[in-house]
């Protein structure tokens, strides 16, 4: 009996081929199936991790933010030649980070495009398989603000720093107006102690110090010189964090603000 069914079952697949025409000389082999099986299982937990990052970011108002390089509108600036110059410099580091480890900066006066180009990079990134976040450094101040009487924003804020230390990307956005106005004099004040403490373990996690070389991808936005961030920060944090290598900061002077909000 378990023969007959046998044939009739080889025989039933044997008309289902012929009849869909397929090659069964084509047919994948059983470690081609194991393969496939291995790469499916792996692109779902990069997927799932992409899915965490993402979700554990920090955004201003809670509204996360979109931006390609096909975003970049070069005629909103005045100074179209320097505008075209900046999206050039951040695509060819956003391709350079694909295969390769080291900070971004993106400096100059508000409304220029640093967050919209800094979001550009990093959704290049995701598209190959990285992880990111997304954390806005005056809305991160407002949690830290809130820990004391909040235990769920206590216990979510361990979860950001963790994941803040080890995402494969991070945009720390707007690095800097947690700080505060300058004084009448232009000295700016150190910025909330906790957060300082924060800060500092999430730029020391990000460097491989045996390497002397950075261990994930940190982007900061700011409107702020490196002297001004020193000031509101310890020395050691802005010197992990802030890149020294000048082709990789991209500098907004004589950008105008074009945000109509």
């Amino acid at each position: 009996m378990e023969n007959v069914t046998k044939l009739f079952n080889q025989a039933t697949i044997q008309k289902v081929v012929a009849a869909r025409g397929i090659d069964t000389t084509k047919l994948p082999t059983k470690e081609e199936l194991d393969h496939q099986t291995i790469d499916r299982a792996n692109a779902g937990v990069i997927a799932n991790r992409k899915r965490y990052y993402y979700r554990m970011s920090v955004w201003s108002g809670g509204v996360p933010l979109r931006f390609s390089f096909n975003d970049w509108q070069v005629d909103k600036q005045p100074n179209q030649a320097k505008a075209r110059e900046l999206g050039n410099q951040a695509f060819k580091l956003a391709r350079q980070l694909e295969t390769n480890q080291f900070n971004v900066a993106l400096a100059g006066g508000p409304g220029v495009g640093k967050t919209s180009l800094a979001l550009a990079i990093m959704y290049q990134l995701m598209g190959v398989g990285q992880t990111a976040m997304f954390v806005s450094t005056a809305e991160l101040l407002r949690l830290v603000n809130e820990k004391y009487e909040a235990p769920d924003v206590r216990q979510r804020l361990l979860y950001v720093l963790k994941d803040m230390q080890n995402v494969d990307v991070l945009v720390l956005d707007d690095f800097g107006t947690e700080g505060g106005k300058p004084t009448e004099k232009g000295f700016y004040k150190p910025v909330h102690k906790d957060l300082q403490t924060l800060m500092y373990q999430v730029a020391n996690a990000r460097c491989d110090f045996d390497h002397n070389e950075v261990k994930h991808i940190t982007i900061i936005t700011t409107n702020n010189t490196r002297k001004q961030l020193e000031s509101m920060y310890d020395g050691k944090t802005i010197d992990r964090l802030y890149t020294k290598d000048i082709s990789c900061q991209l500098l907004f002077d004589n950008m105008e603000g074009v945000r109509s909000v």
